[in-house]
């Protein structure tokens, strides 16, 4: 026995390799884009073709930035339990076509394939693809797109809905998902996502019969749940429609249900737990009542949380279910309020041979004015609401006024869009008196299959169905009836005969009621010449004009056309624009403080920006202090205008006259002006910044001198007097130095040359404002009296002159 055993393992593992048996397979995550083709040349054998199919045999993982990418109509069937893993790119997007997923053996659902697993992938691309039998898609933290898809008689051997998502916010459009076993789309309690589901059907799902709607949601994440356009249609008398959650106090959920189909289900809509504010909007929810229990479901909407459990629920029309709405625990929807009504349909909710349009099985106060009930008075408005007076355990419910339903017209037309013998649209004449409808059409237009179009309220119905084609060459009766039981016949005929014509004179003028007369007037369409104001011809109706002119603001409105001609008076008011300026100097920065003169009226310094103007040509001056003045003009045609202007700096002359000391020119000094040595005899300097210039004068046979010249806002001429070397011993220029320098309250002098030195302390201007003597050493130089500004501190030893300019700060 014991030998048979080890027979036995080793037979197992022989079997465990032989050739065709297929272990999973990893893409490389080497940045590849792969197709199927690709994988079945690079997999082992895990992917496989067959007769045009594809075959996944094990499990398939397409690596962290690597794409499988899937542009041709394929089929691809998935062996038992097999999974395809995404953690790259998944892109199933043909051009033409579908592309589908089904599993290799569909007899039943345990042979279904595992289904797909993305986790932290890029985002997917699923379009034009069908998924069936397998076990569910699930999106952890991956962003999805599923457009013109079908999921449909998909298991939940991989997780609990069709499409399960967590931390992700799937796209779902134009899709269709049938016969799932459990929901159709689906989140856990605890993971946040706002999902966008639009224009999509869900038919049948939850086909095992469990406790779960067809869309059920968890709490949303940042962006709007969005659930808009879908038609959701049950079967399982367990399953409801649409449910949003918010059990665990997660997240804050943003929803919208808007203009969804809700029919045949356990529940309609159902909005459970905290931090939940939702907006349900233009929806039609009927019939869900396939239970049949009133205490376990049957509501067309509900609502149970705590008072942040919000909704704003305006214009649906809710009927056929167990109840209307109901209101648990301290949920606050608002169902209306005195600006701005509810304007919902609530009519034959009930069970137990009683009308329940709203059950506040709260204790809070609701709003819920503005709707209509089921009937047209307030008594039975109060009958069909469990609020306070049935019940003082309960909140009040306020809902008056209520809205009314009539049988009325709205409007009436066929539409050229849906009436291909049309050129244009025709428009009825509703008689509400004789509840006629006339509409006025030409002799040879084809009436024998026309469809109209009826824009009545909601909660009104019209029979026959007014999408249907109808032949109008003899008079059609409509019966439009309201839940409560009114009913009126209305007739629609058409009229070959022209009707009587009426014209609109317009008159326009400006603002100071002078007459236009180039404007051009467009009636419902139709546009007249420049300057022709009259429309002759026309029927009775409502027609919406524009008048436009050259240099106004262009009017619109409607003008209603009764039994007589129309005069219509139009006042046009002028264009104006707006003109800015950009004014830069000559290395582009910006200007800040400039005066402009527009049309001789000058404006606050730095306002460069002007409104209102007229279309013309207006003459300015730019002006700003070290700057010429610019001048110029600029035009305001029909737009803003930004008119650029460079300010060019004010540019001034320095001249030194050169003489020695009998007052004799010096033709040949050399002047040094801020570092910058110039040509011997050049004495005039042109083009100067204002500023302070540093300078040094050097002759043959003359001590230099030096000194600093400042520009202002004028020429500057600095005289310069030479002295004659007359020693041959030359005191030592270098020895004197001076510190600190910036000074604010005192100067230290230096003087490292024997003898004594006379100092002279000027200003700018020459004036002496400090005279002293000092010997070898330092001397301290009081500066706390002198202004801010350059001092010229010149030191004479001798025949020699040293020159220092001083800085006084503060």
């Amino acid at each position: 026995m014991h030998q048979k055993v080890h027979f036995l393992f080793a037979l197992l593992a022989f079997l465990f390799v032989l050739p065709g048996a297929k272990a999973q397979y990893t893409t490389p995550g080497n940045n590849l884009s792969l197709t199927l083709q690709d994988l079945v040349g690079m997999s082992g054998g895990v992917v496989t073709e067959t007769d045009g199919d594809f075959f996944i045999n094990s499990t398939l993982t397409i690596a962290s930035s690597d794409t499988l990418k899937i542009s041709e109509p394929e089929t691809i069937r998935t062996a038992a339990t097999v999974r395809i893993e995404i953690m790259g790119k998944f892109i199933s997007d043909p051009a033409e076509g579908m592309v589908v997923f089904t599993a290799q053996d569909t007899t039943s659902s345990a042979a279904n394939f595992r289904g797909f697993r993305f986790e932290d992938a890029d985002p997917a691309v699923f379009r034009n693809t069908v998924v069936k039998y397998g076990g569910g898609i699930q999106l952890i933290a991956t962003e999805a797109l599923f457009e013109h898809c079908i999921m449909r008689n998909n298991g939940h051997s991989n997780v609990s809905a069709a499409i399960t998502y967590s931390n992700s916010s799937p796209v779902i459009r134009y899709s269709e998902f049938r016969e799932n076993s459990r929901s159709a789309l689906a989140s856990g309690a605890n993971v946040l996502g706002s999902p966008q589901i639009m224009f999509s059907s869900f038919i049948h799902n939850t086909t095992e019969n469990s406790n779960r709607p067809q869309i059920n949601l968890g709490p949303g994440a940042a962006d709007t749940i969005k659930i808009v356009g879908n038609y959701v249609e049950g079967l399982y008398t367990v399953v409801g429609g649409i449910a949003v959650s918010n059990l665990l106090g997660g997240g804050s959920s943003k929803v919208l249900i808007a203009d969804n189909v809700i029919v045949n289900n356990r529940y309609g809509y159902a909005q459970t737990g905290n931090n939940i504010s939702s907006v349900i909007r233009g929806n039609t929810i009927l019939d869900n009542d396939i239970q049949g229990n009133p205490m376990q479901g049957g509501s067309g909407l509900n609502f149970n949380g705590i008072t942040n459990n919000h909704a704003t629920v305006r214009g649906n029309l809710v009927s056929g279910n167990l109840w209307g709405v109901t209101i648990q625990n301290t949920a606050q929807p608002n169902f209306g309020d005195a600006d701005d009504q509810g304007g919902n349909v609530f009519f034959d909710n009930g069970n137990n041979n009683q009308i329940f349009a709203l059950y506040n099985n709260t204790p809070n106060p609701i709003n819920a004015i503005g709707n209509y009930w089921g009937g047209n008075t307030d008594e039975e408005a109060e009958l069909y609401i469990i609020h306070f007076p049935n019940d003082t355990l309960l909140g009040l419910v306020t809902y008056l006024p209520i809205m009314q339903l009539h049988p009325h017209v709205n409007s009436f037309a066929f539409r050229a869009n849906d009436n291909e013998g049309l050129q244009e649209d025709l428009v009825g004449i509703i008689d509400s008196e004789n509840y006629l409808i006339t509409v006025f059409v030409d002799a040879e237009t084809d009436i024998t299959q026309l469809i109209p179009d009826f824009s009545v309220a909601l909660g009104v119905f019209v029979s026959p169905d007014s999408n249907e084609p109808q032949d109008f060459t003899q008079d059609v009766e409509y019966t439009l009836s309201v839940p409560h039981g009114d009913e009126q016949v209305w007739t629609v005929t058409l009229v070959t005969e022209e009707p009587d014509l009426f014209s609109v004179i317009f008159q326009v003028a400006d603002e100071n009621q002078t007459s236009i007369d180039n404007a051009v007037i467009t009636l419902n369409g139709d546009t007249n010449d420049a300057g022709d104001y009259v429309f002759e011809g026309l029927m009775p109706g409502t027609y919406n004009y524009s008048v436009a002119a050259p240099g106004f603001i262009p009017a619109e409105g409607t003008v209603e056309i009764t039994d007589e001609d129309v005069d219509v008076e139009i006042t046009l008011t002028l264009l104006t624009y707006q003109l800015t300026f950009v004014i830069t100097d000559e290395d582009g920065a910006a200007v800040e403080d400039a005066v402009i003169s527009l049309d001789d009226q000058e404006y606050p310094a730095g306002e460069y920006v002007f409104e209102g103007l007229l279309p013309g040509t207006y003459d300015y001056a730019v002006a700003a202090d070290g700057y010429e003045t610019v001048v110029g003009s600029v035009e305001v045609v029909d737009e803003d205008v930004e008119e650029s202007v460079v300010l060019t700096w004010l540019r001034y002359t320095l001249t030194f006259v050169v003489t020695d000391e009998q007052g004799v020119e010096v033709e040949n000094a050399v002047i040094v002006l801020d570092g910058q040595v110039y040509g011997q005899g050049m004495y005039v300097f042109e083009d100067m910044l204002p500023g302070i210039y540093d300078y040094t004068v050097e002759a043959e046979g003359y001590h230099t001198v030096a000194g600093a010249a400042e520009i202002v806002d004028e020429d500057v001429e600095v005289l310069i007097e030479l002295v004659i070397i007359v020693s041959v011993n030359e005191w030592d220029y270098n020895a004197f130095s001076l510190y600190p320098n910036p000074a604010s309250h005192y100067v230290i002098l230096h003087n490292s040359a024997d003898g004594a030195a006379e100092i002279l302390v000027t200003d700018l201007n020459g004036s002496i404002v400090i005279q002293t003597r000092m010997g070898s050493g330092e001397k301290q130089l009081n500066v706390e009296d002198l202004k801010e500004g350059i001092y010229i501190i010149r030191v004479v030893a001798g025949d020699t002159i040293v020159v220092r300019k001083l800085s006084v700060v503060r």
